[in-house]
């Protein structure tokens, strides 16, 4: 549990940074945390959130008491955001869930879906995947120097998930054969 710590406040310099370990955080972990603290931080391992300036080295403030929004999708007039969430999901080709922290895509019939963001100059693809449970939002990311990179009210996040679905449509039709394809 020494890697992670209460938040009295989101700073614009974390002084006091905990030392990143070797292991990922486990769901107990996060549980226990939970129990105890309505927000605290935890160290980032990895490149899939760099697109949105969470960086592998860095830091993130999760509030336990909030859920991520639905994104904001700008062709519905919204300004093109959306949030991200500490879950636990299974990355694909991966067979057993973990906790992650990754993009909130939104419902898709009962599924709450997330995804990736890398930093796509670097990495061109992202990947999304079902989270089996979403544990809290993310408030605040700090990069490996320990300066804030950003943070958000957590006041304008809702307390629960919303349950309708948020994804809509597809691009696929419905088969034909191939005979009638040929013919």
């Amino acid at each position: 549990m020494n890697q992670i710590f209460e938040v009295p406040a989101i700073l614009d310099v974390l002084e006091q940074r905990p030392q990143i370990g070797l292991n990922i955080v486990t769901r107990e972990a996060v549980e226990a945390v939970m129990e105890h603290n309505p927000q605290a931080i935890f160290p980032v391992a990895g490149e899939c959130l760099e697109g949105v300036k969470v960086l592998n080295g860095g830091w993130v403030c999760v509030d336990f008491t909030r859920r991520p929004a639905p994104p904001r999708y700008k062709s519905k007039g919204g300004d093109g955001t959306s949030d991200l969430c500490m879950c636990w999901a299974v990355f694909p080709g991966q067979k057993r869930p973990t906790v992650m922290l990754k993009e909130y895509q939104g419902t898709w019939g009962p599924w709450q879906m997330v995804g990736t963001r890398y930093d796509l100059a670097r990495r061109p693809y992202d990947l999304g995947m079902e989270a089996k449970e979403i544990f809290g939002v993310v408030i605040a990311s700090w990069g490996p120097e320990g300066r804030l990179l950003w943070k958000r009210d957590p006041e304008s996040f809702p307390e629960e998930l919303g349950t309708a679905s948020s994804i809509h449509g597809g691009n696929v039709g419905d088969p034909i054969s191939m005979k009638e394809a040929t013919a």
